[in-house]
């Protein structure tokens, strides 16, 4: 009769200490992952150090104080890290400890199949259940494969791991020795307040995602950010590596339900969770979370099956041809590949797939502030997106979209959601590159790109448009939007049949200074797949403090009251600059520029001469109904 789980539950427990004392010298031990790190039993192994020599260490993530790394225990202790976190980046950068780069799905296979043998794995776990099951709660990721794969198995017992569900059990009959040993997980930092930075490229961020979309992100402030501004969203959905207090926030406000996922409807699925106490709470035994090993959260073909998967990965350094690195400032190691790879790949592969790449424009270092956008890549750096899978790359600046696009669209994209400090260096770069053309120009940069004027508008047929300021890297947009013109809008915009715009002369177009000139484009579609619609601009006249105005707006989105919304927008802009009076010159047969003009809350001059008609346009708000 076989014996109840209970008795070999008695029959395991040991001190911590006696634990320990079961591993030899050469041994190569596993420990259990972030916020799921067994404290105690790293505590004892740094204690009973005297009898262990040439003892290998192998983890993803510490988040505690690593004292096996001090080079005092060098001959005792070797760490070997699959991701450089803070408690190891200085051993390791300084050969005192080993970084393994590789991809967080393919290490459970490397452990299973004994390419990195274990020995020893010590891991935290929830007390068992009534059927003797005990899970992995926070910290599945690649424990549960350490565990499963080592030769023996210590687990520390600890009563505030959460009960996850999903993937995360480990019986007691498959554990050798149990260290019963309460104490608070590790924590976590949630982040308070974000700064104007990240708000900023969270912003531009949330704009790209759709209701629907399934996410992965990290854990830290800038995927918090993201979270936060995404309380208008509507059934969004979690396939991720890691997860923190964000995602609980979202989902206890009803934004995250997981409804329209593709795969696992309606579960949050992560492989580890790092956060407050409240979020341990939380997850404990909660069914609308499913934990999962790396190797399937992170495999490419698995992450893929979500349609409208959104992937959101942070990186130190990108070149203007699209290659980003994640895990390196040169030859300094500073994290890891992680799930970057495995995410920015999977979500390119699913339909409707949007992999992001998120940084800040610039970065401080002990030499001074540096652009995060280079024209060429710091020498030692390790490319962890390559250039073919760049897609989407957002800084507070903008979003670049890349995928598809040749190497002068890329640069110029890129320059463009630089800190304008660097724009005219990068150009400078890229033309000595040859990747640009030779007399490509920017806007100068004594006024920034006015992003307060960025707004969705909801024309009369409940079409949307995005209208903003026009920016270099339009000009792509404006070619075909000249090109879809009919030969009469044409002639109504320029005054003749023009045939056609080249690239001299459109630029000139694309690049204001967003004082002496204002150039509004309306724009429809999803960052990649964007158009530009409409376009409307004004060049002031110092002399009487007027200006020349003129807008069209393509075939197809005419009579939806766009042209009305685009004036609109530029009167308003006028007015806050103090300009006084608009002019234009407009066709006598251009009937409906004329009636916006003449329906606006402006009053309206005309005179007619031949086939022009000149309108003075007084921006001084007409009182009382027209």
């Amino acid at each position: 009769m076989a014996t109840p789980w209970q008795e070999r539950y008695a029959d395991k427990l040991i001190s911590a200490a006696d634990a320990i004392s079961r591993i030899k010298p050469g041994d190569r031990v596993f420990i259990g992952s972030a916020c799921g790190e067994p404290q105690e039993l790293v505590r004892a192994l740094v204690k009973g150090r005297d009898h262990l020599s040439d003892t290998e260490l192998v983890q993803v993530l510490t988040l505690g104080v690593a004292p096996y790394a001090d080079p005092r225990y060098a001959t005792n202790f070797r760490a070997n890290a699959f991701f450089v976190g803070n408690s190891l980046r200085e051993a390791v950068n300084e050969a005192r400890a080993d970084y393994t780069p590789v991809f967080l799905s393919k290490v459970p296979q490397l452990l299973k199949a004994r390419r990195i043998g274990i020995d020893v794995a010590l891991i935290m776990v929830s007390p068992p259940d009534v059927h003797g099951f005990c899970s992995l709660g926070v910290a599945v990721d690649i424990t549960k494969a350490g565990a499963q794969s080592a030769r023996l198995l210590v687990a520390q017992v600890n009563e505030h791991m959460p009960r996850t569900l999903g993937d995360s059990a480990i019986h007691v009959r498959d554990i050798d020795y149990l260290v019963e040993h309460d104490e608070p997980l590790l924590e976590w930092p949630v982040v308070g307040e974000s700064d104007e930075i990240t708000r900023r490229v969270a912003g531009h961020i949330s704009r790209i995602v759709p209701d629907g979309a399934t996410l992965q992100l990290g854990i830290g402030r800038m995927p918090d950010a993201v979270l936060s501004m995404l309380h208008d969203k509507l059934d969004l959905g979690i396939h991720t590596e890691m997860f923190s207090d964000g995602v609980m926030k979202l989902a206890e406000a009803g934004v995250i339900t997981g409804r329209r996922k593709t795969l696992h409807p309606g579960k949050i699925v992560g492989s580890f969770a790092a956060g407050s106490s409240r979020f341990f709470e939380w997850l404990d035994e909660n069914p609308q979370v499913d934990m999962r090993p790396s190797d399937y959260t992170n495999d490419p073909r698995i992450i893929c099956r979500h349609d409208n998967m959104v992937a959101i990965n942070a990186a130190i350094q990108i070149d203007l041809t699209g290659q980003v690195v994640a895990d390196s400032i040169g030859t300094w190691f500073y994290s890891g590949i992680g799930g970057h790879a495995d995410f920015i790949r999977g979500a390119a592969l699913a339909k409707n797939g949007k992999p992001i790449i998120a940084l800040p424009s610039t970065a401080k270092t002990k030499d001074g502030v540096v652009s995060r956008i280079a024209a060429t890549l710091t020498e030692g750096s390790g490319v962890t997106t390559t250039r073919g899978d760049s897609h989407y790359v957002v800084t507070e600046y903008g979003v670049a979209y890349l995928h598809g696009r040749n190497l002068r669209e890329r640069a110029m994209a890129l320059i463009n959601i630089a800190h304008p400090d660097y724009r005219a260096e990068l150009l400078h770069k890229a033309k000595q590159r040859r990747i640009v053309y030779s007399n490509q120009i920017l806007p100068p940069t004594r006024f920034p790109y006015p992003a307060q004027h960025e707004m969705t508008m909801t024309l009369k047929d409940r079409s949307k448009v995005f209208l903003r300021p026009i920016r270099p890297d339009d000009e792509p947009m404006m070619k075909e939007m000249f090109y879809s013109f009919s030969e009469r809008t044409r002639y109504l915009r320029f005054h003749g049949p023009m045939k056609a715009l080249p690239h001299n002369r459109l630029q000139v177009f694309c690049n204001v200074d967003y004082d002496e000139e204002m150039a509004l484009i309306g724009v429809v579609g999803q960052p990649g797949e964007e158009e530009v619609v409409a376009v409307g601009r004004y060049l002031l006249e110092h002399a009487d403090n007027s200006a020349e105005v003129a807008f069209t707006v393509r075939d197809d989105w005419q009579n939806k009251g766009l042209g009305t919304a685009l004036f609109n927008k530029l009167v308003e802009i006028a007015r806050e600059r103090g300009i006084n009076l608009f002019r234009a010159e407009v066709l006598t047969e251009n009937a409906p520029m004329l009636s916006v003009f003449h329906h606006s809350d402006c009053t309206v001059s005309t005179s007619t001469e031949g086939w022009i008609v000149s309108v003075t346009i007084d921006l001084t708000p007409i009182s009382g109904p027209r």
